[in-house]
């Protein structure tokens, strides 16, 4: 700010112009919009929501050429936990001897493959937008958990950007009036609840531990969960040409890149302000997928896509800093 606005004083008489006028100026100084400490996470988790985004459309490539849940699961599990000990490798962070808080993490990589195993049974029961679309009030579950744990407080503010970007993927979804399926509709919220759960407890479970160890035991035993299934089943399917391999690479790859950039950079802005973000991940499938697969885009998902976006910059534009937990 230039020296005229240091020097600023607001008048001493009495008015509600002035009046108005300094508490915006209080408040502007207070919790400043551009701050690039504050944008940068933001931007960084834009990245993960293309990442993943990007993962849900080579998926779709890898589902219809032979592979199946369990082994795409299995394989984007192990290459994120790959990903994340050659991090560690670099960074010279010892894995062993594991941490008291090592006990943690395991509940963490429980709740992750438990909601992989929930949204895909969801998707099995009932028309896949619907169930991502319900799998999408995760981020009222992570605003009202992070409110009873007294991390945030579910505001008005909030209530709005949620609600306004729940209608805004209805549209990008093009969910209509269709039956539901009561058991599909309880796997969607499960893994709404379980996904929140570990977006809540992520900062607040194993505090002394660095975020990439601890993200790394988690994704660790989400694998070792996946290979021990897998070894007992012996339920592997693999691709049937070379579209299918291309999509399993692309689901792998992407996958291991957004899930390990969502839980590094989770404890800078907070579960909520990530939940709320990563309404986009949705919107990046449907534009990836007319780019990538010529998936026709109509003008009400266009205009969905537009109040999500609107309703993620307006949150994040009048968000508070979030306090930084187990970010190191």
């Amino acid at each position: 700010m230039g020296r005229a606005g240091r020097d600023y004083r607001p008048s001493s008489r009495p008015g509600r112009a002035g009046g108005a006028s300094a508490g915006i100026i209080a408040r502007f100084r207070a919790h400043p919009i551009v701050s690039s400490r504050t944008w940068l996470p933001v931007v960084g988790l834009f990245a993960v929501a293309v990442t993943l985004g990007s993962g849900h459309v080579c998926a779709r490539l890898a589902f219809t050429n032979g592979v199946n849940v369990l082994t795409a699961a299995t394989l984007r599990s192990l290459c994120a936990a790959l990903l994340l000990l050659v991090l560690l490798r670099l960074r010279r962070t010892p894995v062993l001897p594991l941490p008291r808080e090592f006990g943690a993490t395991l509940v963490l990589g429980l709740l992750i493959a438990a909601q992989t195993v929930l949204i895909q049974v969801a998707v099995a029961l009932m028309p896949a937008t619907l169930a991502i679309l319900f799998f999408y009030t995760y981020p009222f579950f992570t605003g009202l958990g992070a409110a009873m744990l007294g991390d945030e407080r579910f505001s008005g503010r909030l209530a709005v950007a949620l609600v306004a970007a729940f209608a805004g993927l209805a549209l990008v979804l093009g969910v209509g009036a269709e039956p539901v399926s009561l058991a599909g509709l309880a796997a969607a919220i499960g893994a709404a609840l379980t996904f929140a759960a570990a977006v809540v407890l992520t900062p607040r479970l194993a505090p002394g531990i660095a975020a990439p160890l601890r993200t790394f035991y988690m994704l660790a035993a989400t694998a070792a969960l996946f290979v021990a299934v897998l070894s007992a089943t012996l339920d592997v399917q693999l691709p049937q040409n070379e579209p299918g391999w291309i999509g399993l690479a692309g689901l792998v790859l992407f996958y291991a890149a957004g899930i390990t950039g969502l839980f590094l950079l989770l404890p800078l802005l907070g579960p909520v302000q990530s939940s709320v973000v990563l309404n986009l991940e949705p919107v990046a499938v449907a534009i990836i997928a007319w780019i990538a697969l010529g998936e026709a885009l109509t003008g009400v998902q266009v205009a969905g896509a537009v109040i999500v976006v609107a309703a993620v910059i307006l949150f994040q534009v009048t968000a508070r800093p979030a306090a930084v937990r187990g970010g190191r």
